[in-house]
């Protein structure tokens, strides 16, 4: 359902976000796009070697007693391994946070305060470039004063003020923060800022019960359980939608009253949640066999986005409908060469 959709961003909440068939074509030709984004999906390359331009930071704040301590820690800890292994995330790239390191040795995680949470974004902010996309998941514990979001960490608690500041000094273009706390809504007005996808686990600073969200968000990309599209991946979109239903669904089943409510916000109107991905995305062309056809449709396909971008550096010189025209010409074209290569490779991930 739609809760607001007056002007960007808008805001999706609960359950399935469905479109018409106009806004489903500009959805395919931005999956075009943003598959051809190197710090979205596979890294720019540097030296001859591609480089990952994927971040991530997962934090699981203080628990309060030992039940919500192996709760939260734990979803980190099956977040890592999500990331590590079938999304391939360099090691390096991923920081982590706890409040008790000592239960996952393995992960080489930090105490989750807010020093070492600057301290993240710090590490990564020095080695990130403007096209790589940084994942933030937080789990635990959040307070909501009617005016004040706080994340509940060991020491001081950082506002969301402190939190966008933190993660925004890293200079990726692109964010997806994923806050599954207590009164994350409270959140979502300091966090929801140009080119960042945010989730939160309640609707505003006043849902204070305990939530669930986040232990679905996970699991929905545990052998792709949310993938709706059949695609071969996950999407934040399809992620939102699986874990927002599975809260409906826990509630009812126990015969409680729902007291969280997912919200999804998107500066795109929520094209960017359902074109991306954590994983890697599409195998480069150069590390599979392809065939006569598929190298002749490849090669059409390289010399489209090489027009594109030469199309955007001559947008000032142009009027609005010379550009738009020209650019809808290849966005078209570039859109229907992508999916004769998702036919002639169909299990292949990202076609």
């Amino acid at each position: 359902m739609i809760v607001s959709r007056n002007s960007v961003p808008v805001r999706l909440t609960g359950q399935a976000w469905r479109t018409d068939w106009p806004i489903f074509a500009c959805l395919l030709l931005l999956d075009v796009i943003l598959a051809a984004q190197p710090g979205l999906i596979q890294g720019a390359e540097q030296s001859g070697e591609r480089k990952d331009g994927r971040w991530a930071i997962l934090i699981a704040g203080i628990s309060g007693d030992k039940e919500l301590q192996r709760e939260f820690t734990g979803e980190v800890k099956d977040l890592h391994a999500l990331l590590s292994a079938p999304m391939q995330y360099p090691e390096d790239h991923i920081q982590v946070l706890v409040d008790d390191p000592s239960l996952v040795p393995e992960l080489a995680a930090q105490k989750s305060t807010g020093e070492n949470l600057l301290g993240a974004c710090r590490r990564i902010a020095s080695r990130a470039t403007r096209d790589d996309t940084v994942f933030v998941f937080i789990a635990g514990h959040g307070n909501y004063d009617g005016k004040t979001y706080k994340l509940n960490l060991v020491g001081p608690d950082p506002t969301a003020d402190d939190l966008a500041a933190d993660l925004y000094s890293i200079p990726a273009r692109s964010f997806i923060v994923v806050n599954a706390t207590t009164c994350s809504g409270g959140s979502l007005g300091a966090l929801a800022q140009p080119g960042r996808i945010v989730v939160v686990a309640t609707k505003s600073g006043q849902e204070k019960n305990r939530t669930h969200f986040g232990r679905y968000f996970v699991e929905a990309f545990k052998n792709n359980n949310a993938d709706t599209d059949r695609n071969g991946r996950v999407s934040v979109l399809e992620a939102f939608n699986y874990a927002s239903q599975k809260v409906e669904k826990y509630y009812a089943g126990e015969g409680l009253m729902q007291t969280e409510h997912p919200v999804l916000e998107d500066p795109s109107d929520g094209l960017f949640a359902r074109t991306a991905y954590l994983d890697i995305g599409k195998i480069p062309a150069a590390e599979r066999a392809l065939s006569a056809e598929e190298r002749r449709l490849q090669t059409e396909s390289d010399d489209l986005e090489k027009q594109i971008e030469a199309l955007k550096d001559a947008k000032a010189g142009m009027s609005g409908d010379e550009y738009n025209k020209k650019l809808e010409a290849l966005l078209l074209r570039l859109a229907e060469i992508s999916a004769r290569l998702r036919q002639k490779s169909p299990n292949e991930p990202g076609y």
